[in-house]
C-alpha cells in the first residue's frame, strides 16, 4: 500500500514539474512577443548629422577650445594662416590633428537616444569637465561665431572596418544625450594638438653620431654606407668588446622618429655646459640636442647646421622652427640619445 502511495507522490510531483515548466516557457514566449511589440511600436530613429550646417561653414573656421578635466583649458587658433597653441606661446599646431577634428565634428552622425537624465550621465563619461570626464570641444569661426559646441564622453566598442568610433555625446546646454558615431577621437592633452614632427629624418639619411654624455667619455658611432645596417663605435677601448654587434644602433639612430611631449621657451644659460649629442646625415646635414634637467623632467634645444650647400636650407628651416624652444622629451628618449659608453660594452675582463 505504501508503495503505491509513494508511487502517486512521484506522478504527481513529475506532473507539478512538468506544469511549471510549460508555465515558465508560456511566460517568457509572453516577455519576449511583448518586447517585440514594444519595440515595433516604438518611434524609429533614423542616424542624422549631430551638426547638419557645419559642412558647409566649417571651412572658415578660427579657433577650437578644447576643455578636460586632465588637459585643462587648450585654444588652437589660427593666426597668419597657421594653426597655433596659444597656451604654449602659439607653437605651431598639429595640422593634421586640426583637419581631423574639424572633419570629425562635421560628419559626426547620432545614431540613436541616450537618457536625459542628468544622474546617469556620469555613467557614459559626459560629466562636464573641470570636474567631470567629458572632454568639451568648441569651434568658432574667423568672426568668433559659435559653429559648434559638444560634450565627448566614452567610446563604445572598438572602431568598425572603416575606422570610424562610436562614442557619447551630447550638447552642454541640453539635456539628451546620444550615441553617435564618426572619425572623432578626443584629444584632451595639449600634447596631442602640438606639432610634434618638426624634426624629421629618416634611419637611411643617418651615418653616426657625436656623442657627449653627462657621465663617462665622449664617443663616436659611424657607419660606411647608408646600406650597413649597424653602426661602428670608433676607437673601442682596448681589451674591449660591444656588448652585441648593434648595441650603437639604438643610441645613432635616436635622431629618428623624434618627439616631445611638451614645449616651453627656452633659456640659453640651462644649456651652456648641458650633455649633447650631434646626429650627422650623408647629405651633409648636422642636428645637435643639448639637454638639460628641470626637476624630474628633461628639456632638450635642437639646433642644425650643414657642411654641404645641398643641406644648406634644410638646416635653416629647421633653425626658424626650433629656434628658441625648449622641448620636453621622454625618459626613455633621453636615456637612448645621451646613452654612456659603458652602456655599449661588456663589462671588463674579471668583472
Amino acid at each position: 500500500m505504501a508503495a503505491v502511495m509513494a508511487l502517486g507522490q512521484d506522478r504527481r510531483r513529475r506532473n507539478l514539474t512538468i506544469l511549471g515548466g510549460v508555465t515558465a516557457l508560456f511566460l517568457l514566449l509572453a516577455v519576449v512577443a511583448v518586447l517585440q511589440r514594444a519595440g515595433e511600436l516604438a518611434p524609429k530613429f533614423d542616424p542624422r548629422a549631430f551638426f547638419p550646417g557645419l559642412p558647409q561653414t566649417v571651412n572658415n573656421l578660427g579657433e577650437v577650445t578644447v576643455v578636460s578635466k586632465t588637459g585643462g583649458t587648450i585654444h588652437v587658433k589660427l593666426m597668419n594662416d597657421n594653426w597655433v597653441v596659444e597656451e604654449r606661446n602659439n607653437f605651431p599646431a598639429d595640422q593634421a590633428q586640426m583637419r581631423a577634428t574639424a572633419v570629425g565634428i562635421a560628419d559626426l552622425q547620432i545614431l540613436e537616444p541616450k537618457t536625459a537624465r542628468a544622474d546617469w550621465l556620469g555613467f557614459l563619461g559626459l560629466t562636464p569637465p573641470p570636474d567631470g570626464e567629458a572632454v568639451r570641444v568648441t569651434l568658432t569661426d574667423t568672426s568668433g561665431k559659435m559653429l559648434a559646441d559638444l560634450l565627448l564622453g566614452h567610446a563604445q566598442g572598438n572602431p568598425d572596418d572603416l575606422g570610424r568610433s562610436t562614442l557619447y555625446v551630447k550638447k552642454p546646454d541640453e539635456a539628451q544625450s546620444w550615441l553617435a558615431r564618426g572619425y572623432l577621437t578626443p584629444k584632451p592633452n595639449i600634447s596631442g594638438w602640438l606639432n610634434r614632427g618638426i624634426v624629421d629624418i629618416a634611419r637611411d639619411r643617418v651615418k653616426g653620431a657625436v656623442v657627449t654624455p653627462a657621465t663617462g667619455p665622449g664617443y663616436t658611432l659611424s657607419r660606411d654606407t647608408k646600406d650597413a645596417q649597424d653602426f661602428k663605435l670608433l676607437d673601442l677601448p682596448r681589451g674591449r668588446e660591444l656588448a652585441f654587434e648593434g648595441s650603437p644602433d639604438g643610441v645613432a639612430g635616436a635622431i629618428v622618429g623624434f618627439q616631445f611631449d611638451d614645449v616651453a621657451k627656452a633659456d640659453p644659460a640651462d644649456y651652456a655646459k648641458a650633455p649633447q649629442s650631434v646626429f650627422n646625415t650623408f647629405d651633409g646635414l648636422a642636428i645637435t640636442l643639448k639637454i638639460a634637467a628641470k626637476g624630474m623632467d628633461h628639456w632638450a634645444t635642437v639646433s642644425a647646421s650643414a657642411s654641404n650647400p645641398m643641406a644648406q636650407d634644410e638646416a635653416m628651416k629647421l633653425n626658424a622652427a626650433v629656434n628658441g624652444w625648449a622641448f620636453k622629451l621622454p625618459e626613455s628618449k633621453v636615456l637612448q640619445i645621451l646613452a654612456a659608453r659603458e652602456t655599449l660594452l661588456k663589462p671588463p675582463p674579471g668583472k
